[in-house]
This record gives C-alpha cells, structure tokens and sequence, in this order.
C-alpha cells in the first residue's frame, strides 16, 4: 500500500495557544529552519536528545540537521513548534514519524524543550501529527520510550495503549490505531 503524497504539507501551518496563553506557530520543517534546528538539539540536555530521532540517534552534524530538516514526503512528516523572538523565532519542539516498508504503520516520536515542558507543546504538535499521519493513511502509530510520566500522560490524552516491552522493563510501546 502506498501513502497519499504529501503535496500540500509543506503549506500547512497552524497557530496554538498553550496553557499558559503564548501562542505558537506549529508547521513543517523546511531546510530554512537548519540553524534554529541546530539550536534547538544543542539545547537539548542528553536525556532528551534520543527523543529527537525516530531510530537510531545519529551524532549531530551538518548532514544530520540537513536531513533532519528535509524529511522525505513519501515516507516521513515531522513538524515543529515555533514561538517569536526579536528578529525571527525559535524552535520549542518537534514531531515527526517515519513510516515502515507496508507504508501503513509509522513510528512516531515528540520532544520538546525542557523549558516548554507542561505547556502543552507535546499535546499540540502530537494533535497535528495525528491528522498529518490520518490523511496519508497511516493505519497505526507506534513509539517507544524510557518510562516517565509525561510520555505516559500524553499517550493516553492522545488515545494510544502502552504496553511494556518485553524486552526491557524501563521501555514502554504506545500504539494508536487510526480509523
């Protein structure tokens, strides 16, 4: 099965009020936002950088911000969250899923700036995910995490089932079925 293109993604753009009241501007990465890419995971303490990726977490170089910033439409989305600064705006999160070889399966990951935790910046960005991932007929959503409350607590606002990992006890597995 083949996903719908994603002609018009890179269009897209939402605007969001968090629970405190700042708004932020939530849209696709494009190649133009590298720098505020690289900013954002130099900000990132080490706990949280392995969120960042779906997959293996790759050491950060030109290539990984290129790439990380230009997803392939036929098989990945990723989308950030972006508030204004003087003289532009920064990076306070991001989303992105990838999707498996049956193009109807992804694997999904969110992170977000510690100092933009509990705001609701994961809610948002995972909300607009979601809807991306629906309209390319993305079946079932799957991402894997350390055990802590927050992943726990937006997991299950978002709809998705966690199950440990077998594998390894400090894991959980959070899948959401799309109608």
């Amino acid at each position: 099965m083949t996903m719908k293109p994603a002609h018009s993604q890179s269009s897209r753009i939402w605007t969001e009020r968090l629970r405190d009241g700042l708004v932020v501007q939530v849209r696709p990465l494009l190649p133009q936002d590298c720098n505020r890419e690289r900013a954002f995971l130099a900000h990132l303490p080490e706990e949280n950088l392995a969120q960042r990726f779906v997959g293996l977490v790759k050491p950060i170089d030109e290539a990984v911000v290129r790439d990380l910033t230009c997803p392939a439409p036929e098989c990945e989305a990723t989308i950030g969250a972006f508030v204004p600064v003087k003289g532009g705006e920064i990076e306070v999160g991001v989303a992105a899923y990838v999707t498996r070889p049956d193009g109807v399966h992804c694997d999904c990951t969110v992170t977000v700036d510690p100092d933009w935790q509990k705001l609701g910046v994961g809610r948002v960005l995972m909300k607009h995910l979601i809807e991306i991932a629906r309209e390319h007929g993305i079946r079932r959503m799957y991402a894997m995490t350390e055990c802590h409350t927050g992943a726990h607590a937006l997991g299950e606002y978002l709809g998705f089932h966690s199950r440990p990992d077998p594998e390894d006890p400090h894991v959980t597995t959070f899948e959401l079925v799309l109608h």
